[in-house]
């Protein structure tokens, strides 16, 4: 595994060969293949591509839906883009929270009210 330097020092990087060591269903035509249908990207640096933890943990899901659910490339899109809408999703609801919890706390219930007024709470 590389070790990236500054920002990155703590991140984990893999070789596509160590990659596949890590991920049992995982062989060099099935990388190639996630790779081809842009469901994970490597990232491409001087020392050549290389894979993210993150990548480590989606091509593991890739894996386990292809041999546990055996779904086939156009549903693995449909998940993938999913589940990656919903991260984004994630990240903006937490960002909202965030800014609101700087709000007054006037401010605060009146949103949370109004919230719940919507939701039909």
């Amino acid at each position: 595994m590389i070790r990236a330097k500054g920002w990155e020092a703590e991140m984990t990087r893999y070789t596509a060969e160590e990659l596949i060591a890590a991920i049992e269903e995982l062989t060099p035509p099935r990388l190639t293949h996630y790779v081809e249908m842009r469901m994970v990207q490597p990232v491409i640096s001087d020392a050549g591509e290389t894979y993210r933890e993150v990548d480590r943990a989606r091509v593991q899901l890739l894996c386990n839906l292809t041999e546990d659910y055996g779904l086939q490339d156009d549903a693995l899109h449909m998940v993938m883009s999913v589940l990656d809408e919903m991260h984004g999703l994630r990240g903006e609801m937490q960002a909202l929270m965030s800014a609101l919890a700087e709000e007054p706390d006037e401010t605060r219930e009146r949103i949370t009210v109004r919230v719940r007024r919507l939701r039909g709470h």
